[in-house]
């Protein structure tokens, strides 16, 4: 068997199995689903780094995507998945995420830049959803964000932890790429500020998207 295929056919059984657990996990514990959804949506994203060590061409990854966006569809058609589901809000954000990161590795894979795979996939594995969790937990604590005087449903404390794990999360890893610090430090900042109002004005989950075609556009302008 094609050593591609095998990892192709290893990493959609692994994301089936940890469906299977996130329902688990969520009817067993009676855990909010906004949680449940974070949780999935961590795994997926920071496993999918391992894309870059075992997969070579997007082809593979162009099937895994559309195979767990059809999953996601029947499940949330014939209500399957309410670990991830059953939410309050309108959102499109759990379809949107497995096209995201075949749309970033297939860009990374193209521009044949690891970068443009990581620094994306770290900031929506753990920026977007940190930013979820605080602002949903804490919700009743902190100030929801008005834009042009109409209220988002995003919290400025949400927000804050989006755009302090977005600047750290890009000077750790663009410090592997031995970049001079003054000019790590301004790309950093840049990324944060920039992906911080995206993420905030981005609705119904669409952020998934739009964050991390935001960092790749922005390491393009920047010269990385």
């Amino acid at each position: 068997m094609n050593e591609q295929l095998a990892f192709t056919i290893i990493f959609a059984i692994g994301f089936i199995l940890l469906l299977v657990l996130n329902e688990f996990i969520y009817k067993r514990y009676h855990i909010n689903a906004e949680y449940s959804r974070k949780f999935a949506h961590i795994f997926a994203s920071l496993s999918s780094l391992a894309f870059l060590a075992t997969i070579q061409s997007h082809w593979y990854l162009l099937f895994l995507g559309a195979l767990f966006f059809l999953i996601l569809y029947i499940g949330k058609r014939y209500h399957k998945l309410k670990s991830i589901d059953s939410v309050q809000r309108k959102t499109a954000g759990s379809y949107l995420l497995p096209i995201a990161i075949y749309t970033v590795f297939f860009i990374a894979e193209k521009s044949n830049s690891e970068l443009f795979f990581i620094l994306p996939i770290l900031i929506l594995g753990i920026s977007d959803p940190l930013a979820g969790i605080f602002g949903t937990y804490f919700r009743t604590k902190t100030k929801q964000i008005k834009l042009a005087g109409r209220p988002i449903d995003k919290t400025i404390l949400g927000s804050w932890v989006f755009f302090s794990a977005t600047l750290l999360i890009s000077l750790i890893t663009l410090s592997f790429f031995e970049y001079p610090f003054g000019k790590l430090l301004a790309i950093s900042i840049t990324i944060a500020f920039v992906d911080t109002f995206v993420e905030m004005v981005s609705v119904r989950g669409y952020d998934n998207l739009t964050v991390p075609l935001t960092t790749i556009l922005l390491l393009f302008l920047m010269g990385l």
